[in-house]
């Protein structure tokens, strides 16, 4: 039979708290980012630290900090001592996907598409992230390739493989178009079979890109500072002669702007009710330390 009474406690002593501290957070996080980053551009981090590390200080910091003294109050019969350790890392890891999610909301939400007649005014708009450009080609048989690979998983179970391409625009001074492929392969199989995989992904993803029409692109989206760009730089440094302006990396979307954007905030969405529903759950199942 349910306890009534215990519920209301949980819920108006732990999970309406972290309920509304996790929105305050996102609020203030996007609000924080949106000046500085976005509006002002004064702190103009690597996209790894905006979308994920940051997230997850903040996660750690609204259940630690914030509700430290809350979160003691629980226990779990199955970890006993342990209770605190266990519900911390349930809270965290309800929160901390949909505060990295809402940054990719974040921006494409505050931002919209230039109309420019050709590739090289995108120079003239360095606050600016998306672009239409009325005419364009790219030099196909000067694209510059570079390939990294990285462990991925529990046990370093999986490699993950990105092939870079970068393709510069006709008439352009050192922009580029920006295209990647990724596979990933099971890191527990012979390693013929790996090279196998990945000479396979490398066919693949040659004849894809030479089929590739960029004519069929809608819009463009300026890569800024990340371990994406980095990648394509990489690619490009290959170049016998170094160019004396910064390289632009442009990456060619398919469909509209809003409709990415509200892709990612119905994502948020989804990303925030699951987390808190899981909380939810994991609060109304422990038990409360009635102990003063």
């Amino acid at each position: 039979m349910l306890d009534k009474a215990l519920i209301t406690i949980k819920l108006k002593l732990i999970f309406l708290p972290f309920l509304g501290l996790s929105l305050l957070t996102a609020v203030v996080y996007a609000v924080v980012r949106w000046t500085f980053d976005i509006h002002l551009d004064i702190w103009p981090f690597n996209d790894t630290i905006w979308d994920l590390i940051i997230p997850t200080i903040l996660s750690v910091m609204v259940v630690l900090i914030g509700m430290r003294k809350r979160v003691r109050l629980l226990r779990f019969k199955l970890f006993e001592e342990k209770s605190f350790n266990v519900c911390s890392f349930v809270m965290i890891m309800s929160l901390f996907p949909a505060l990295s999610v809402s940054q990719a909301y974040l921006s494409k939400a505050s931002y919209h598409v230039i109309d420019i007649n050709n590739v090289d005014e995108v120079r003239q708009y360095p606050k600016q992230k998306y672009f239409r450009i009325a005419d364009f080609d790219i030099n196909k048989p000067a694209a510059e390739v570079h390939m990294t690979t990285e462990l991925s998983g529990k046990y370093q179970s999986h490699i993950l493989a990105y092939l870079y391409v970068a393709t510069p625009f006709v008439n352009a001074k050192n922009i580029w178009l920006a295209k990647s492929f990724r596979i990933e392969i099971d890191n527990n199989i012979t390693e013929a079979a790996k090279r196998r995989q990945l000479n396979r992904f490398i066919e693949e993803s040659e004849h894809e890109y030479k089929v590739f029409d960029a004519s069929s692109i809608a819009y463009f989206e300026y890569i800024k500072n990340s371990d994406v760009k980095r990648g394509y730089l990489q690619a490009t440094k290959l170049l016998p002669q170094p160019h004396e302006s910064e390289a632009y990396m442009l990456l060619g979307k398919q469909g509209t702007l809003s409709e990415d954007a509200n892709a990612e905030l119905l994502k948020f969405i989804r990303f925030f009710l699951i987390g808190m529903a899981i909380c939810l759950a994991m609060i109304l199942r422990v038990e409360v330390d009635k102990k003063p």
